[in-house]
């Protein structure tokens, strides 16, 4: 009882906090509008991120939408549903003109989805999608077509032409979009090629599972010759596990990375990530922007822009 009151406590201040931001935020644009002319307001639900890309994309989104000509407004959640459910209720509270956040999972937002509606605030979906379950919601998501970089991936990956047959996979956040995708056109990919996946376990998308799970599997990977990973994160925390007990990536396992950030990218450069999906930020920034704009001077139209990403691949040998 008293843990369930301790949490209770807990939800209601994160709350209260969320509110105050949300109308201490609210007088200061009051304010800035009656000294300037009108800019319109992006509200950025700021989640907390998993690895530098995430940061790197935020911080790009931010750059991308001021240069246009948006105020932004991020309001920082969270690595939960519920924390960014409250992050974007705060957004409709102070009135922002458009609303975008990475939703952590597909499903749960039909509340606060007809909330934003019946403000006439549009909200995006930026790198992961929402399920459309409410009949007349229009989709709006911006970001990328995971399956078929995973597909590209993963056929690279089987390129690198290991000895050793089995296939692991650090599986991203259960329900979400990307890990789906990244899933899907994985499997696909190796069930053409004769192959499946040998242990696929949750990550959660974190540096410190993705070791985890390796050292849960230590036993099975002398017959491992395949590492698929649905982030940055959790394929460097492989890393760094397979690293410390004695493993060469690139010659006892071959590593396949999607995300491609700065610490990601300098482990593919030195040759310890075999494959790497580097996904372009800088079109997703700049994506993001112009339908914020579309959605804002057609609400009632669906949106969908795809930005590209590279497939990276190491010389087999």
């Amino acid at each position: 009882m008293r843990g369930w009151r301790a949490e209770a406590s807990r939800i209601k201040g994160m709350l209260c906090l969320v509110m105050l931001t949300a109308a201490i935020l609210l007088g200061l644009h009051l304010t800035r509008q009656a000294q300037a002319p009108h800019r319109p307001v992006m509200g950025i639900v700021s989640t907390s991120a998993e690895d530098d890309r995430r940061d790197a994309q935020a911080a790009t989104l931010v750059q991308a939408a001021e240069q246009d000509g948006f105020d932004v407004l991020s309001m920082p959640a969270e690595r939960t549903q519920d924390a960014q459910i409250e992050a974007i209720r705060a957004l409709i509270v102070y009135r922002a003109d458009v609303i975008v956040f990475t939703p952590l999972v597909e499903s749960g937002w039909n509340n606060v989805v007809r909330e934003a509606h019946a403000a006439g605030i549009p909200l995006l979906a930026v790198d992961k999608s929402m399920q459309q379950e409410i009949e007349g919601q229009k989709s709006r998501y911006v970001g990328y077509d995971y399956s078929t970089l995973a597909a590209q991936a993963t056929d690279a990956l089987l390129r690198q032409g290991q000895s050793r047959q089995g296939v692991i996979e650090l599986y991203g956040t259960l329900n979400s979009y990307d890990a789906k995708e990244i899933a899907r056109g994985c499997r696909e990919t190796l069930d053409r090629a004769g192959k499946t996946i040998t242990y696929s376990l949750c990550g959660d998308g974190m540096r410190s599972r993705g070791y985890e799970i390796m050292e849960s599997l230590q036993i099975h990977l002398d017959e491992t010759g395949y590492v698929i990973c649905h982030n940055d994160a959790m394929a460097l925390g492989a890393l760094d596990y397979l690293e410390e007990h004695g493993r060469v990536p690139g010659q006892d396992i071959a590593l396949c990375a999607i995300g491609g950030g700065e610490e990601a990218y300098r482990a593919f450069e030195d040759g310890r990530i075999q494959v790497l999906v580097r996904l372009d930020d800088q079109a997703l920034a700049a994506n993001t922007v112009l339908a914020a704009r579309e959605a804002m001077d057609a609400p009632q139209e669906h949106l969908v822009h795809l930005a590209q990403g590279q497939v990276m691949e190491k010389e087999n040998g």
